[in-house]
């Protein structure tokens, strides 16, 4: 992977997720509903859709070139995650409970006990499997992360294992997740797919000319998409196929899998054709590396932290949501905290994964210590 082609993919992770910040921040309560057509156009799912294709890229990227064995892979994955959504889940948590003793009405049914399953919930990526839809407390963006980690368990275990655990490992996750997470697979699969054909070399049999064609070409496609209403329209079809039951109540955040699965396939298009324009010597963001670099390395604690911040900061006394200074200042105030975050999350990567390593390797001792007593009784018996 270049340095044009990494610098891209900075930049659409950048992008990205500040689409979905201004896609939360359009709630009415936030910003007086002027930024509603942003909601309206469902614009923050969609670029969710663009991280899964990122994010599928990426790994397969990194499970070549860097963790090459299932036990730095897990390592990594895990560090990744965790050093960001252990933070997010208690600042989730100690924002719902402000938010409720500032407005009581706001989350009724936040309790301990309720808090506690959620923790639970969300440290294991178990609150959506199946047909389980528990929602994180004031972090409605908390599902991806959720599904993210199913995505790299099954591709881990795809990857990695050999013979026939290569098969039945993969088999148990799915059967163990369910149909919801499993809909929206194809959409990260969809950048392993685009990551294993530029490494076969596509990228150089394509033109720039063609490259340029194929990079613009799924926005025009997109907006064009929009336009006709292609998601509703395809949501009317899931609610067709399902008997007439809303998608939403059954698959929750995939309710719009097929519509995800289109846009899959242009952010596809659109990368391989970046991918050969960068190939070709082009390089239109090299003057604003440093910036998107440095964004870029801090846009997950962004993304899943910004959410909580708001729902607080829109409860506070004397805010009123279609003042724009109040507004300006709720959005500056969030962007400024996570940012803060990140310096303590995702920019201290090596910490984390020297915390999780040790954990792991507490854990592997114990379950060495229960069994060498076993091992010992058993010699016993043989002499």
């Amino acid at each position: 992977m270049n340095r044009g082609f990494s610098l891209y993919l900075d930049f659409a992770r950048v992008s990205a997720a500040i689409v979905v910040l201004f896609s939360h921040f359009a709630y009415p309560w936030a910003s007086g509903g002027g930024l509603l057509w942003i909601r309206e156009l469902n614009l923050g799912s969609d670029a969710v859709v663009l991280f899964f294709v990122l994010s599928g890229l990426v790994i397969a990227h990194t499970t070549t070139v860097k963790d090459r064995s299932i036990g730095s892979y897990a390592l990594a994955r895990a560090s990744r995650l965790y050093s960001v959504a252990i933070p997010a889940l208690v600042l989730s948590l100690v924002c719902a409970g402000l938010v409720q003793r500032i407005n009581p009405g706001q989350y009724p049914d936040f309790d301990a006990v309720s808090a506690a399953a959620q923790i639970v919930r969300g440290l294991t990526f178990t609150n959506y499997i199946w047909w389980d839809s528990q929602r994180i407390v004031a972090n409605g963006p908390y599902w991806s992360v959720s599904y993210e980690f199913w995505y790299y368990a099954l591709f881990g275990a795809a990857f990695f294992l050999r013979g026939s655990a290569r098969i039945w490992v993969p088999a148990l996750i799915a059967l163990f997740i369910g149909p919801k997470i499993l809909l929206l697979a194809p959409c990260w699969l969809t950048g392993v797919y685009v990551y294993r054909r530029l490494q076969g070399g596509l990228a150089e049999r394509i033109t720039a000319g063609r490259g340029w064609r194929m990079a613009l070409g799924p926005a025009v496609a997109y907006a064009a998409l929009l336009a006709m209403n292609a998601p509703l329209k395809l949501k009317v079809l899931t609610w067709e196929m399902t008997g007439h039951v809303h998608p939403g109540v059954l698959f929750s955040f995939s309710d719009e899998f097929i519509w995800n699965f289109v846009l899959a396939i242009l952010c596809a298009i659109h990368f391989i054709g970046v991918a050969a324009i960068v190939r070709n010597g082009s390089r239109p963001l090299e003057a604003g590396a440093k910036a998107i670099r440095w964004i870029s390395g801090r846009t997950f604690s962004l993304y899943l932290c910004h959410m909580p911040l708001l729902k607080l900061g829109s409860n506070l006394p004397g805010y009123r949501s279609e003042n724009p200074l109040h507004a300006a200042a709720l959005l500056v105030g969030a962007v400024a905290i996570c940012l803060v975050i990140a310096e303590f999350t995702e920019r201290r990567l090596p910490v984390w994964r020297d915390m999780i390593g040790g954990v792991a390797d507490g854990i592997a001792r114990l379950v060495r210590q229960r069994r060498r007593p076993r091992a010992d009784v058993k010699s016993e018996l043989q002499i």
